[in-house]
């Protein structure tokens, strides 16, 4: 573990060293709110009260990299800010990174909230209810096929907000989750490359859709995806159609492996299956001439990395901080993950066997 610690550290030394490749994020925040180390509530947007917690880098003078983790259905943020098996992202602060943990708006700003009311199907044209970050199938989601939705914004509005207390580094903000926090950080990072540098969802859904944007069943996508696996699929997760081209930006796509699944309880039993959605996720991204995709493979199942977890956080946040907004995706290189993970540039060709 140590020594991907210690490349996260020279990385953000390097930065710190050089102050020209860390220009400073304006800050912005609604008229008399201040951002404070912990936990800032009542934070104003799109007609709500949110939440976030504020976890300022340590060892960094200068503008800092940030790092948005998003917790899923199940976990609460407070999970998975603080506990080993929950990913304690907020360790990442010790390598020099700004951790802003964002609640869930079903949470009703309460940090330490686990499933409850955030675990199932969403509404108000929503697929799903711990973040807004899929279409529902229907006419009440069609509006967001051009709509980010207030969550995409308040996780821009609420890094923009930091900024003004403690100086970021405009070139590499990233965020990425787990679950239904994956799916949010593919939202984020399809609807907003000008903003993100990159992103980290692990077992994201896409939501495979028709080509013409039509909702599939679960055993539908399965088929869909293993019938064509290279394709290029449209879903709800994102704009549609997809955009032609995404802004520069680096994401790390995580699978975790066979027992990636997800069970919804009854009457729905098993509604997701990762090896379909991290697919599509993988193909559109890698396709993206100004996207650096890297596609990481493990076997812990439908949660946070779990293997050398702490060892993985660093080694995948300084692969992200190692190519700043605007990188010539020609000059990355892609360093050999901790043990547990396999990892290769492009998109995943592990899942569906390769004709």
């Amino acid at each position: 573990m140590r020594r991907w610690i210690g490349f996260a550290a020279a990385v953000l030394g390097l930065i710190a060293a050089n102050p020209s490749l860390a220009a400073a994020l304006k800050g912005e925040c609604p008229e008399g709110y201040t951002v404070r180390a912990g936990l800032n509530t009542d934070f104003p947007h799109a007609g709500e009260r949110r939440a976030f917690l504020v976890y300022p880098p340590e060892g960094v003078t200068g503008p800092a990299p940030v790092f948005v983790p998003l917790t899923g259905s199940v976990e609460s943020t407070m999970d998975n800010l603080t506990v080993a098996r929950s990913g304690a992202t907020s360790l990442m602060a010790r390598q020099g990174f700004l951790v802003i943990g964002p609640v869930r708006a079903c949470a009703n700003q309460d940090p330490t909230l686990k499933a409850g009311v955030c675990n199932g199907p969403g509404h108000d044209g929503w697929n799903w209810n711990p973040w807004r970050e899929g279409r529902a199938a229907g006419r009440a989601g069609d509006r967001f096929k051009i709509d980010e939705g207030p969550d995409s914004t308040f996780l821009i509005a609420a890094v923009k907000c930091a900024a003004k207390s403690f100086p970021v580094d405009a070139k590499r903000m990233y965020l990425g989750g787990i679950s239904s926090g994956g799916t949010m950080t593919n939202r984020a990072l399809t609807f907003r490359s000008d903003f993100w540098a990159g992103g980290l969802p692990i077992s994201g859904e896409w939501y495979v859709s028709t080509d013409e944007g039509s909702a599939l069943s679960f055993n539908d996508v399965r088929d869909y995806v293993a019938t064509d696996p290279a394709k290029i699929f449209q879903g709800r997760v994102g704009p549609y159609p997809l955009k032609a081209k995404l802004d520069p930006m680096i994401v790390i796509t995580v699978w975790g492996g066979e027992k990636d699944l997800w069970d919804c309880g009854p009457p729905l039993g098993l509604c997701s299956d990762y090896r379909p959605t991290t697919q599509a996720a993988s193909n559109y991204f890698s396709a993206q001439k100004a996207v650096v995709h890297v596609a990481c493979s493990a076997h812990h199942g439908h949660m946070w990395p779990q293997a050398n977890t702490q060892a993985f956080n660093a080694w995948a946040l300084k692969t992200l901080a190692s190519h700043p907004k605007g990188s010539n995706p020609a000059r990355f290189k892609l360093t050999t993950p901790p043990d547990g993970y396999s990892c290769k540039l492009g998109r995943f060709t592990d899942h569906y066997p390769e004709g």
